[in-house]
C-alpha cells in the first residue's frame, strides 16, 4: 500500500531531468512520490500550484498513446494511469495523492510529468510570493495566525500564493485581508496589513520563505513588470535583467551598467536565478539588485 502524505524534496537538477526523446520511464509497482517524512511543500508542487494542477490535467486527459508518445512514459505506466483514472470520481485525477496511488508511478515518473508540463508551457510562468503581514515592529508570515484561526474554527492560511503577469494581486491581497479581519473579530486580536507595493520582489521574503519562480526564466521579469501598483509600487521600473548568458538593458545604454550593483558585475553565467535591476523612486535612480531563484 502506498502512503500519500507529502512530496519528496529533490534538487532542481534531478527533479526536472530530461523529457521526451529519452527512453520511456517507469517506477516500481509500489513506488511513491509522496512520503511520510517529507514536508508537504518540500519543493512546492501541490495540487493547487500551477505546475501541480497542470500535471493533474495531463494525467486526467491524455490517452495511453499520448502519455507514451508525447510525455515519454512506458506502456505499463501509461496503462496504469489510464486504468486507475477510470476508477476515480468523474474519471479524472483530483489531487496528487490519487496519482501517487496509481501503480508504477513514483519519483521518476512524476519528474517526467513535471518536465513535460514545463517544456510544453502548460502553465504560466509565475513567482511564488510569500504571504507577509506587516506589523508595527516587524513583518511575519501569515501562517503565524494559523493557531488562532484554528482555535476559532477558521481555515488556516497557506504560506504563499502564485502570481503571474495577469494575476490581480490587489484583489488577492484584499481577499486575505478580509480573512484576517474576520479572524481579528472572532479571536479578539489585532492583525496587520497584507504586504503590497514593494520596491523589489525580494522584499516579500520572510524568514527562510523567499520568492521564487516556476516556468520559463526568460519570462520571470515580465511578472513584476506587469504588477505595478499592486505587487510592486506604482513607480516600479526595470533597468536591466540577467539570466545566465542573456541580458537586457533599457535602451541598450551601456553606461547604465555602471550604476548597477555587484551582483550584476559578478553575475554567474551558470546561475539558475534571474537578476533584475529595478527602482521604485521618483527619479528612477539607484537601481537595486533583485535576485529571484527557481522554486524547483
Amino acid at each position: 500500500m502506498k502512503t500519500q502524505l507529502a512530496v519528496v524534496g529533490v534538487a532542481l537538477s534531478s527533479l526536472l531531468g530530461a523529457c521526451t526523446g529519452d527512453s520511456p520511464v517507469e517506477d516500481g509497482q509500489n513506488d511513491e512520490f509522496l512520503t511520510e517524512d517529507a514536508k508537504a511543500d518540500a519543493f512546492g508542487v501541490e495540487d493547487w500550484s500551477p505546475d501541480g494542477a497542470a500535471v493533474l490535467k495531463v494525467v486526467s486527459n491524455f490517452s495511453k498513446t499520448k502519455l507514451e508518445d508525447e510525455v515519454g512514459l512506458s506502456a505499463r505506466v501509461a496503462k496504469s494511469i489510464v486504468t486507475h483514472r477510470a476508477t476515480l470520481t468523474g474519471g479524472e485525477y483530483h489531487d496528487l495523492a490519487e496519482l501517487d496511488a496509481a501503480g508504477y508511478v513514483g519519483v521518476t515518473v512524476f519528474k517526467r510529468l513535471l518536465r513535460y508540463a514545463a517544456d510544453e508551457k502548460l502553465f504560466k510562468t509565475a513567482i511564488r510570493i510569500p504571504l507577509v503581514v506587516e506589523g508595527d515592529n516587524n513583518n511575519v508570515s501569515i501562517t503565524s495566525y494559523n493557531t488562532k484561526a484554528h482555535s476559532v474554527g477558521l481555515t488556516g492560511f497557506a504560506r504563499y500564493t502564485f502570481v503571474d503577469r495577469t494575476t490581480d494581486y490587489s484583489a488577492k491581497a484584499a481577499s486575505y485581508q478580509t480573512r484576517l479581519e474576520e479572524l481579528a473579530t472572532r479571536a479578539h486580536i489585532t492583525v496587520g496589513e497584507i504586504k503590497m507595493y514593494a520596491s523589489t520582489v525580494s522584499e516579500y521574503a520572510v524568514g527562510s520563505n523567499k520568492p521564487c519562480y516556476i516556468g520559463d526564466p526568460l519570462e520571470v521579469v515580465d511578472v513584476p513588470g506587469a504588477q505595478g501598483d499592486g505587487l510592486m509600487g506604482d513607480m516600479y521600473s526595470q533597468w536591466g535583467w540577467r539570466y545566465q548568458t542573456k541580458k537586457w538593458i533599457y535602451d541598450d545604454q551601456d553606461e547604465a551598467e555602471m550604476n548597477f550593483g555587484d551582483a550584476w558585475t559578478n553575475w554567474s553565467k551558470t546561475s539558475k536565478s534571474v537578476l533584475i535591476e529595478s527602482t521604485n523612486t521618483d527619479d528612477g535612480g539607484d537601481p537595486e539588485d533583485d535576485i529571484i531563484g527557481p522554486c524547483r
